[in-house]
C-alpha cells in the first residue's frame, strides 16, 4: 500500500507542479477502490486509487461522460492515469444524502433524487460498453445468497429440498424480473452514492460510484434508492414516492398498472436484496470488511417483507422463519 501512496504522490507532483498538497485518505467503498482529498490554494480535489490489477478505470471514464450528457451531475475528471490507476476529480463534498434524510425532509429529497433517477434513465442503452442484467447474471448474483450468507456466515447446512427450493425460488424471481423493460441502470443508485452539492435554491444532487452501471430492468435503480439499505421508511411512504415516479415515467404507465408496477417493484426489490445478502457477507469473510454486518438486519427485514406479501414466496418465507436467526 505504500508503494501505491508514493507512486500516487509522484503522479500528482506531476499532474499539479509547485503546489503545497494535503492529501487525506478517505472512506472506501465496498471496491477495492480507495480515495483521497488534496487540498491546495484554496481548491480541493478528489483521487481515486484504483489498482489496475483489481478495478478497470475505463468504465468510470466512459459512464461519466454518458451520464453527464443526460444532464446528471458527475464529478469531472481532471487528469488520467490509466496505467496506474489514478484519477483526479473534482470534489462534490461531504454531503451524502444519507445524512441529510429526517422525516421532514424526506419527501423533497426523494422528489429530487427521483427526478435525477429519470434523467438517468434518459441515458442510451445502445451502448456496446453497457452490459446486459440478464437472467443469467441475475442468478448469478443471487447464488451469494445461500454461499456466502447462509452457508458462509450463518453455518446452515441445507437440506436438500432447502436447496432446491432456494434454486427454485430464485429462478423464478429472475424470470418474473426479467420481463421488466429495459433502461440504464446505475446499480448502486442509493443515498450513499447521492452527494448534495450546492445549489442554488433548490437540492442539487451529484451521482457517484456509477462504474458498474448495466442495461436492466426499470424499477432497478428505483428500488435500489427507495428499499435502501442503509435506510428504510415505512412501506406506506415508500410506495407514496414509487407512485411519484410511476407517475412521471411514460414507460412505467404505458407497461403497467399501478399494482402491477409495485409487484415489478418488490420482486425486482428481492433479487436486490438476496445479492446484498450474500456480498455484505462477503466482505465480512473475505474481505475482512465487517461494517457492512450491521446492515444486514434491514436487509433481511426487506426480503421477508416481500416473501410475506406474494403467496408464490411463501415457502420461501416459511424456510426463512424456521432457519434464519442473525447472530
Amino acid at each position: 500500500m505504500h508503494e501505491r501512496e508514493n507512486a500516487l504522490k509522484v503522479w500528482l507532483d506531476h499532474v499539479i507542479p509547485q503546489k503545497e498538497l494535503s492529501l487525506v485518505s478517505l472512506a472506501g467503498d465496498a471496491s477495492f477502490r480507495r480515495y483521497y482529498r488534496i487540498q491546495y490554494n484554496g481548491l480541493s480535489r478528489i483521487v481515486m486509487d484504483a489498482p489496475p490489477d483489481r478495478e478497470d478505470l475505463e468504465p468510470f471514464i466512459h459512464f461519466a461522460t454518458t451520464i453527464a450528457n443526460a444532464d446528471v451531475n458527475t464529478p469531472e475528471i481532471l487528469a488520467v492515469n490509466s496505467k496506474q490507476g489514478f484519477l483526479l476529480l473534482s470534489d462534490f463534498g461531504d454531503q451524502l444524502l444519507l445524512g441529510k434524510l429526517e422525516e421532514h425532509t424526506a419527501d423533497t429529497y426523494y422528489q429530487e433524487a427521483l427526478k435525477t433517477l429519470l434523467k438517468l434513465q434518459t441515458c442510451s442503452i445502445n451502448d456496446p460498453k453497457l452490459p446486459a442484467f440478464d437472467k443469467q447474471f441475475m442468478l448469478k448474483e443471487m447464488a451469494l445468497c445461500p454461499e456466502w450468507f447462509l452457508k458462509g456466515y450463518l453455518k446452515l447446512d441445507l437440506l436438500e429440498h432447502e436447496s432446491l427450493l432456494m434454486q427454485h425460488i430464485m429462478e423464478w424471481v429472475a424470470a418474473e424480473v426479467e420481463k421488466q423493460p429495459l433502461t440504464f441502470i446505475h446499480r448502486d443508485y442509493h443515498s450513499r452514492n447521492l452527494m448534495l452539492i450546492d445549489g442554488i435554491h433548490q437540492v442539487n444532487f451529484g451521482v457517484i460510484d456509477f462504474q458498474d452501471a448495466m442495461s436492466g430492468p426499470l424499477t432497478y435503480d428505483l428500488v435500489s434508492l427507495l428499499k435502501d439499505c442503509y435506510i428504510a421508511w415505512p412501506r406506506e411512504r415508500v410506495l407514496q414516492w414509487v407512485r411519484f415516479f410511476y407517475e412521471q415515467n411514460h414507460c412505467a404507465r404505458n407497461t403497467y398498472s399501478f399494482p402491477e408496477f409495485i409487484r415489478a417493484f418488490d420482486l425486482c426489490g428481492l433479487q436486490r436484496h438476496l445479492k446484498v445478502l450474500g456480498v455484505f457477507c462477503r466482505l465480512h469473510l473475505r474481505d475482512n470488511k465487517s461494517g457492512y454486518l450491521n446492515d444486514l438486519p434491514l436487509t433481511l427485514n426487506y426480503v421477508l417483507e416481500c416473501c410475506e406479501i406474494y403467496e408464490e414466496l411463501h415457502p420461501l418465507y416459511h424456510f426463512l422463519q424456521k432457519r434464519v436467526f442473525l447472530p
